[in-house]
């Protein structure tokens, strides 16, 4: 499914991943995931941005906990997926496919 609420999505974790720091450094970058998060809860079957999904809800659960070690694990685990999830779509727009 695409549209506004998966674009949200994409755009927040983008966003995150590109960020350098932890909890306290990046705390408006998670406020606006967890809201996006909310809008977007479930990524369809098969949807390539699925995998960044759950992951950035283990950065939200991390956040909640107050565990730095587990979100630093969490945010580079959603960094190396939206960084896929990029690579992909710089793939398609390479060989002409609709991006």
């Amino acid at each position: 499914m695409n549209g506004p609420d998966r674009a949200s999505f994409v755009i927040a974790a983008t966003s995150l991943a590109l960020r350098k720091g932890g909890m306290k450094i990046c705390e408006d970058s998670i406020k606006t995931l967890d809201s996006a998060l909310d809008a977007y809860p479930l990524s369809a079957p098969g949807d390539e941005i699925g995998p960044a999904h759950g992951r950035a809800r283990e950065v939200i659960d991390a956040r909640r906990a107050g565990d730095e070690a587990a979100f630093g694990a969490a945010k580079y685990a959603l960094e190396l997926e939206m960084s896929a999830f990029w690579g992909l779509r710089a793939r398609a727009y390479a060989s002409g496919a609709s991006a």
